[in-house]
This record gives structure tokens, sequence and C-alpha cells, in this order.
């Protein structure tokens, strides 16, 4: 008998697999290039070396109490909400956030609706705190595009059943971006159920403000949005994420988490990283080329997911579904994230991640080789 089972541990805990791409090994291709983790290739702002290298090493003596996330995030969200601390909860990355929002609702049988795929850590924590998890599943038939309308369709027929929707925006691996009409419309449809609606937009440094769901803040309790500081700020290293919530849905999660989480120094950076957007728009214009390019050269064995060319991301997939994709790509000096980390794919696909301008070449002669490869 497995020791383990001699223990209380929950059943799932026992009996599940956690399903996910995060490791701490990347096997980089001998004289290849990264295009699997999520974080910006360019880093994070280069004046976030001098604001380090001036940080005061005596604030790491008492509890982390720096409000210059805070002061950060009210810059960079100004003219889309009035931001307060209250509605404000940092967390050790996304992840961490999102952990946190699902021990809030995780009523063990509760039912939560999603999008297949999206980011599978999150399916993989809801199931193992004993939630359900429906999805609404993109369709190879359109080109993997999310149906916004079968999700409304769902809160219809089912809301009284759901404690919860979870939808990544911009969509991991796809890179597509639903626009916030659609969210709203998601959200407010949710409301008379009491369904929280939690918007995930880890990648939402990558599109605009202005389709931010955080303009809807004062106007709906029940959502719930999350961001990181991993992705378009190049801060993945820092472990820094945040929530943005009603200030009750807040106070909620306080109780639920550790009262001091997130270093001082992380939270001098991260604030200090805020005030420099402009380091995420100057790349965008060339993860939008580099798509492109992509598209241009593809067409016979391979296909691009429905995406948003601002976004660092996408989601590539053979016509051959007995292909290996990921292992095709490292033979060829890319190392990219398999398809069949997500639910609802299998090896046939990649997410790929782009690289810097100059790595670029090697990611495009591994595409152009694979498209026309027998």
């Amino acid at each position: 008998m497995n020791k383990l089972n001699k223990l209380k541990v929950r059943e799932e805990l026992r009996t599940l697999d956690k399903v996910s791409y995060a490791s701490e090994h990347i096997d980089l291709p001998e004289g290849g290039i990264d295009c699997y983790e999520g974080c910006n290739p360019y880093g994070f702002p280069p004046e976030l070396i001098e604001e380090a290298q001036a940080f005061d090493l005596n604030k790491l003596g008492p509890y982390p109490h720096s409000t210059a996330i805070f002061d950060g995030l009210k810059e960079y969200f100004k003219g889309q909400v009035f931001l307060e601390p209250e509605n404000l909860m940092i967390t050790d990355g996304s992840i961490s956030a999102l952990y946190i929002i699902n021990n809030l609702f995780s009523e063990k049988g509760s039912k939560v609706l999603g999008i297949q795929p999206q980011f599978p850590d999150q399916e993989a924590s809801l199931k193992l705190n004993g939630m359900i998890y429906e999805a609404v599943s993109m369709r190879r038939e359109d080109n993997y595009k999310i149906d916004t309308q079968e999700i409304l369709d769902r809160i219809d027929s089912n809301g009284h059943e759901l404690s919860m929707i979870y939808i990544d925006n911009p969509n991991n691996p796809t890179g597509q971006i639903i626009n916030c009409d659609i969210i709203e419309q998601i959200i407010k449809k949710a409301e008379p159920y009491g369904i929280a609606v939690v918007i995930d937009e880890a990648f939402g440094d990558f599109m605009s403000n202005e389709n931010s769901a955080i303009k809807y803040l004062e106007k709906y309790e029940n959502l719930i949005m999350v961001r990181t500081m991993s992705k378009g700020f190049g801060l993945a290293g820092l472990r820094i994420g945040y929530i943005i919530a009603a200030k009750p849905v807040i106070a909620c999660m306080r109780k639920l988490r550790d009262p001091y989480m997130v270093n001082e120094f992380a939270r001098e950076l991260a604030g200090a990283a805020l005030l420099q957007s402009h380091h995420i728009w100057e790349y965008i214009a060339e993860f939008a080329k580099q798509k492109r390019e992509i598209r241009s050269v593809i067409g016979d064995n391979l296909k691009m997911a429905e995406t948003c060319d601002t976004v660092s991301i996408c989601l590539l997939y053979h016509e051959d579904k007995s292909v290996d994709l990921k292992k095709m790509f490292y033979d060829r000096g890319v190392l990219c994230v398999s398809g069949d980390t997500f639910n609802s794919l299998d090896k046939s696909f990649v997410r790929m991640r782009l690289p810097k301008t100059d790595e670029f070449p090697i990611l495009l002669e591994a595409v152009k080789n694979i498209n026309q490869s027998k």
C-alpha cells in the first residue's frame, strides 16, 4: 500500500495528475533558441537596472510594506479605472493569484466554465480542488477561434449550476483576444446567477489597456481580473502578479493568503517597471511582423490558429495529426511547448513564443522546412 493512502490527503491530490508545461529545467537545443517560456524575449525595461542598484538593502529587514506597485498600477491604468488599495492584492506571480481565487470558490463538486485550450495549470488546479471543469472547445474547422456565443449560451442554459467562469484573455496558447464588449456581456449575463468571472490577463500587456476588463471594476462585483509582471514586463524571475476585484472580494481573499506575500525588492521594482510601459510597445510591432512572415510561408503542412498579431504567442499545428511537432522544431533548433500539455490538443500542435529579432531567422527557417517536408 502506498504510504500516502494512510494520510488524510484529499482524494483529488492522491489520484489526479497535474498537467503543466511549467518547469524548472529548460532543455534548449544546442545552438538553438528558446520559444518556450512565455516571458518577454527582450527581458525587462533597462531602466530597472538603475532602480535595482539604488535599492536600499535596509528595507529587507522589516516585513514588506511598499506601496510602489499600487502607485505604478494607478498610473498604468490611468483613465481606465479609479483604483484603490482595497481593490488590489499582490501575489507571487499570477499562478498564485489563481490558486487563491480557486480556494475562494472551491466547494467540492462546484462547476467552472472555461475554454479549451487555455492555461493548463488553472484547469489542473480547479480539478485538484475537487471542482468540475466544463469547457467550450475551439474547433479545427473554425481555425480554433473562440466561440464567445457558445459561452453566453452556456450561461443561459447552466448558469444556476456554475460558481465560476474562467477565461484567459489574450488566450494562451493561441494569442487571440476577446473584445472587451464581449467580456462585459459575459460578466453581465453571469451576474444574476452569482457567478464569479475570472479574466486572466497574463498576456494582457500585449493588448491595449482599453481592452482590459479592469474598466468594469466599479460596475460589476462578480469580476475578478488577474495579471502578472512575468510576460510583457519580462520579470518572470521576480515572481509578482496581482488580482484586481471589488473590495469585498479582495477582503475575503486576504483571509486565505500570506499577509506578507511578495518581498520588498519585488514590490519596488514592479512599481518602477509599470512606469516604463513603452518597453512593451517598442516590440509589439516586431511580434506582428513575425506572425505575418510566418503566415506567408505556411499553408502546406503547417497552419497558424486564430491569433492577434500584437500578442507574443501563437499556436501552430500540423496537418498530419500523428507527428510530434515539438520534436520537429527541436531538431531544427527551436524549443517550444508541446500541444499535448493543453487539454483538447495533442503532439501535432505547438505553442510558440516569438523570439527576438536577431533569432527569428532560425525560427522562420524551421517553419519553412517543416511546412515543406514530406
